[in-house]
């Protein structure tokens, strides 16, 4: 099977399997997908995107389950040890499904360079991420501005600092941040609106740029301005 024709068949499970109403949703579709991609990767062991993919498949519901996501990952470390997608995703994972980014991820952030600006503010986020988790909110904070300094058109940097600004009591401050977030929201995003479950690119809108949000999401922002 060549890329093409798999990425047709994602699309077309993804689609049944959207389609159907919320109770009835039929994960075999997942399970098929997963064995296509797996079909695929017998032949294409190092196609970075389609072990992505796996991960992506992995991270939605039902099964979340951050131990396989960092698995099909780390196969994709042993012939590109300084992935940023893979890197930027594990990172992503850890903090969403484990609310802890580790040290040997931290020093895999630490390991990436770019000089796309979009991406490093993305690795800037993530480090803020690292030292969340670790209630370091000094360098939580410069992590979070660093990240707006190379990019200034995403949101999730923008909608962090705004939560930290109001933890602060420092309203005024939150709200001019909210402002900016809400001005650069691209889509509002609703799962009835996927239409490929394995894409790399929806996810890094969603949980790294922010640009595609979901409308509880977007209505938190909101009340950042109240």
């Amino acid at each position: 099977m060549d890329k093409k024709l798999l990425i047709e068949k994602i699309k077309g499970l993804t689609k049944i399997y959207y389609q159907a109403p919320i109770g009835e949703r039929d994960v075999y579709a997942f399970e098929v997908i997963k064995e296509l991609i797996d079909e695929y990767l017998e032949k294409n062991p190092e196609d970075t995107d389609a072990r992505l993919r796996l991960a992506m498949l992995e991270f939605g519901p039902p099964w979340e389950d951050p131990e396989v996501i960092s698995k099909y990952l780390n196969e994709i470390f042993k012939y590109d040890p300084n992935n940023i997608y893979a890197t930027l995703t594990l990172a992503c994972i850890q903090d969403t499904l484990r609310g802890e980014i580790t040290d040997e991820v931290f020093e895999k952030l630490n390991n990436l360079v770019s000089e796309n600006p979009e991406i490093s503010s993305m690795i800037e986020l993530a480090k803020a991420w690292y030292y969340k988790c670790k209630d370091n909110n000094k360098l939580y904070e410069k992590h979070l501005l660093s990240s707006i300094s190379y990019c200034n058109k995403h949101v999730e940097n923008y909608r962090a600092l705004a939560y930290l600004y109001t933890q602060k009591g420092k309203k005024d401050k939150a709200k001019k941040f909210a402002k900016k977030a809400l001005n650069n929201v691209k889509v509002v995003y609703t799962r009835g609106s996927i239409t490929d479950v394995t894409d790399i690119k929806k996810f890094i809108n969603e949980y790294l740029k922010g640009i595609h949000i979901t409308k509880p999401n977007l209505e938190s922002i909101y009340e950042l301005l109240e």
